[in-house]
């Protein structure tokens, strides 16, 4: 039985703008894999967005390192014990496996799996049920190429042990070396290994460090200042500071979509610039907690929470809905060359997709993933 003191710690105060930042990141991801398929241009001042809305993945991981630090930081700072061990391996667990394992299941039942390139029935479960496919080339996109990222959610989880022991002597200190280590590494696979393995090689753990890191600090800034900024004059400063932050996001994403013409674009563009991401989240999030309720309402509205509640099995399948359904010729089409000169269906195509996958997200997150959260370590363990 935990005590008061770590219950309470565990049990921090629900931030739901981070609920309407993780709504903004799968909506991101979703609008970019789709805009893959049919080209959809919601016009040229617009065109960076979907293009480069692979970055609601590093939003995705900044929202980790902020979650999962919180309750940390906040028992720390109160010089209160840190929370359970035990129950956050098993939030962890309950809330990132079964839905994964899940999810595999249905890719081999609809033969999907077995469509990706470089699928090997053995090697890409034990890999991918071990969270290590992205340490292995041939191994990183198949079963479901969007699982990469539950590889480094998982590793990073399991690192956190001992990277919250050190943040909680040395925040600062720790971060930077994070910001450090994250650099290095990318760099040194641009030096060593651009021509093979710097694509692969880069979308590891020790490449995201740096966002991980950011969400730490933004968690850490904002348990200890956030209350004081809150009831102070300084809220009125935090819209415009959160603007600024989205200004900068903005202008960072304009200048990754116009390196898209080079070589391995976006992981390139990423070696210096992934830290600039990581600030303009930490900006956004600390700005807009620290900011009054009616511009929170901006971001911790009904319709992006609900986006944050089905955001992780959204996430799960919407690549393998939107693929299946354009093999599947639903919405029909007459070639893939035509469809993409027909706005028609690209259209019609990008309305049934998103509400295929985001219905089909729902149910699962309210009939599986839901009644399984429910479920407590104490009796698990009966």
């Amino acid at each position: 039985m935990r005590t008061g003191k770590a219950q309470g710690a565990m049990e921090a105060p629900r931030l739901g703008v981070l609920d309407g930042l993780r709504g903004i990141a799968i909506l991101l991801v979703l609008w970019y894999h789709v805009w893959e398929i049919t080209w959809l241009s919601p016009g040229p001042r617009l065109d960076f967005l979907p293009a480069t809305g692979f970055i609601g993945v590093h939003l995705f991981f900044f929202l980790s390192g902020f979650v999962i630090s919180y309750p940390f930081v906040r028992a720390a700072l109160a010089k209160r014990t840190d929370p359970s061990w035990k129950h956050f391996a098993w939030r962890r667990f309950v809330k990132i496996v079964p839905s994964y394992v899940l999810s595999i299941g249905v890719a081999y039942a609809v033969g999907y799996a077995q469509a990706q390139p470089n699928a090997s029935l053995v090697p890409d479960l034990v890999t991918h049920l071990l969270f290590v496919h992205t340490w292995f080339p041939p191994r990183f996109g198949t079963i479901d190429g969007v699982l990469w990222t539950l590889a480094i959610e998982v590793e990073f989880y399991l690192l956190f042990p001992l990277i919250w022991w050190c943040f909680k002597r040395w925040p600062w200190v720790t971060a930077g070396a994070m910001i450090a280590v994250a650099g290095i590494w990318r760099a040194g696979l641009a030096q060593c290994c651009y021509s093979g393995l710097f694509t692969p090689y880069e979308e590891n753990l020790p490449g995201y460090l740096d966002i991980f890191a950011f969400g730490m600090l933004a968690a850490y800034v904002f348990t200890r200042f956030g209350e004081r900024w809150r009831t102070s004059r300084a809220r009125h400063a935090a819209p415009p500071v959160s603007a600024a932050g989205v200004a900068m996001l903005v202008m960072l994403l304009q200048n990754l979509y116009a390196y898209r013409f080079h070589d391995q674009w976006s992981g390139v563009w990423q070696i210096d610039n992934r830290p600039l991401l990581g600030v303009a989240f930490a900006i956004i999030a600390v700005g807009w907690l620290a900011a009054p309720r009616w511009w929170q309402l901006l971001l911790d509205n009904a319709p992006l929470r609900f986006m944050a509640a089905i955001s992780y099995n959204l996430y799960l399948y919407h690549q393998m809905v939107a693929r299946e359904l354009l093999w599947r010729h639903v919405p029909p089409y007459a070639g893939l060359a035509d469809a993409h000169a027909d706005r028609d269906w690209q259209i019609r195509y990008t309305e049934a997709a998103c509400a295929i996958t985001i219905a089909q997200a729902a149910l699962v997150t309210y009939c599986f993933e839901r009644p399984l959260l429910k479920i407590r370590l104490e009796d698990a363990a009966r």
